[in-house]
């Protein structure tokens, strides 16, 4: 089973960033790698609601239940179906952590399995792992950027 686990301070308060990441169905507005993201059926966030996410690269999809919900703190969704080729399942839990009254922690725990027995391992330990680090890498500085452009248009709507 492969691991990732991440985490970056933010200059921001962590309820300004539980509204970005509470906003289950655009995952792609911050994610890298995911073209389009949307909610089967009635139930937008909270244990149970399911999301779709399409990537950019080879028209893989991803289907995906929230298993766990804190509100203002983190949720945790099960990857429960793909497309994409040597990944099997996955859990990935994001979440916030309040370090101060401007400041905040941001992270992300995922456990993966992959397909292709030793062979998938081999490919994770040689690529995978660190393809997808850097992936979650990315769309961290993707949220740091929409929040602190979010404060900018605040700042001069206050003006």
């Amino acid at each position: 089973m492969g691991q990732i686990h991440l985490k970056q301070t933010f200059n921001h308060p962590a309820d300004q960033v539980w509204n970005w990441l509470k906003d289950y169905e655009n995952i792609h507005r911050i994610h890298p790698m995911i073209s389009k993201s949307y909610i089967e059926g009635e139930q937008s966030c909270g244990v149970g609601a399911l999301r779709v996410c399409e990537m950019k690269m080879g028209g893989f999809t991803l289907k995906e239940r929230v298993t766990d919900w804190q509100e203002n703190q983190s949720y945790t969704v099960d990857i429960y179906e793909t497309t994409m080729p040597m990944m099997n399942r996955s859990l990935v839990t994001l979440g916030v952590r309040a370090t101060g009254a401007e400041t905040s922690e941001v992270y992300i725990d995922i456990e993966y399995t992959t397909t292709f027995g030793i062979f998938g391992n081999i490919m994770d330990v040689l690529f995978m792992n660190a393809m997808m680090t850097m992936m979650m890498k990315r769309m961290f500085r993707k949220l740091d950027e929409f929040l602190s452009n979010s404060r900018q248009e605040s700042l001069r709507a206050h003006e």
